[in-house]
């Protein structure tokens, strides 16, 4: 497959490119900083390109982001998610399209809720989470009306190098750093003890590819699939940060800090990954040990910074 994905520079997009050509497929990026809010531009990225499939990625990924502009929020993830649509459905030869969505749109889930599956309502809050839903339902509608292959997926947390350390994992493994170079004795933190379904990046760059060569093979049946990529399981963020401290060999003090709790966590966040299973054989099968540790050395080579 030729597959044109947005977003090809991120955190995902990198590593879903390298799956994809270690697979044998081309992994088109459309032209440094495509804009997917210029629909002229997308368009010509994709006449260009000629794919056979998109991967779309791109969007506003973190919720703090989104939280501080909820316009341009909503003017990427859905008005970009509403532009490669237009230019997909309008190509002689539409190409099957992954949108790569988020568990967020499931809200707060109370412990009966557990394990989230894809029929549970969508109870989207704050504003990262209302974009992603109203770009699933987008991409749905676009795909029943105009006959458009389309899979939709709600990811839940993934982690791996390379991740901007805005997220909890490898902002955990730079204040490690900080304590292997003997910068501090301390580690701040916030809920240590939430609950949290996390799945190695590289596991979920899988799942996209399988996904889109199923859907391409036509053997994913119905279009407007919608699935979670999740890793079934979760685990303590104390779990995570005392991984990471054995890696690096350090017994830091750990300081909760006022400004990282979050009153509203979720005590656990946790997916049912059994529709995926059925669809197309794809479990998470890397350990987090293995990620944790790749998370390390990755911050470690690089000074921590």
């Amino acid at each position: 497959m030729r597959v044109l994905v947005t977003g090809a520079s991120g955190f995902v997009g990198r590593w879903l490119s390298r799956a994809l050509r270690d697979k044998g497929h081309e992994a088109v990026d459309g032209g440094a900083g495509l804009d997917v809010t210029d629909h002229r531009a997308l368009r010509e990225a994709l006449d260009k390109a000629e794919p056979d499939a998109v991967a779309h990625l791109a969007a506003v990924a973190f919720g703090p982001d989104a939280g501080a502009d909820p316009a341009q929020a909503f003017r990427v993830t859905v008005g970009g998610t509403v532009n490669l649509l237009e230019a997909a459905r309008s190509m002689p030869r539409p190409p099957v399209i992954l949108i790569s969505g988020s568990s967020d749109v499931y809200g707060t889930p109370a412990p009966a809720d557990l394990p989230l599956t894809e029929g549970m309502p969508l109870r989207p809050v704050k504003p990262y989470a209302l974009s992603k839903a109203a770009q699933e339902s987008i991409a749905l509608a676009y795909g029943a009306r105009h006959g458009l292959r389309v899979v939709v997926t709600r990811s839940f947390n993934h982690a791996g190098p390379g991740q901007r350390p805005v997220f909890v994992i490898p902002a955990l493994a730079e204040r490690v750093a900080a304590v292997a170079r003997g910068a501090t004795d301390q580690v701040p933190a916030g809920n240590l003890d939430v609950r949290r379904d996390v799945t190695d990046v590289r596991d979920v760059a899988d799942a996209y590819v399988r996904l889109l060569e199923s859907l391409h093979a036509g053997s994913a049946g119905e279009t407007g699939l919608v699935l979670n990529v999740c890793s079934g399981r979760s685990v303590p963020i104390r779990w995570l940060l005392e991984e990471l401290c054995r890696v690096a060999g350090v017994e830091p003090k750990v300081r909760i800090d006022p400004a990282l709790v979050r009153s509203d966590d979720a005590a656990e966040i946790r997916g049912d990954a059994s529709a995926i299973e059925r669809l197309i054989g794809w479990r998470a099968t890397t350990p987090l040990e293995t990620t944790l540790a790749d998370i390390w050395h990755a911050t470690a080579s690089a000074g921590g910074r």
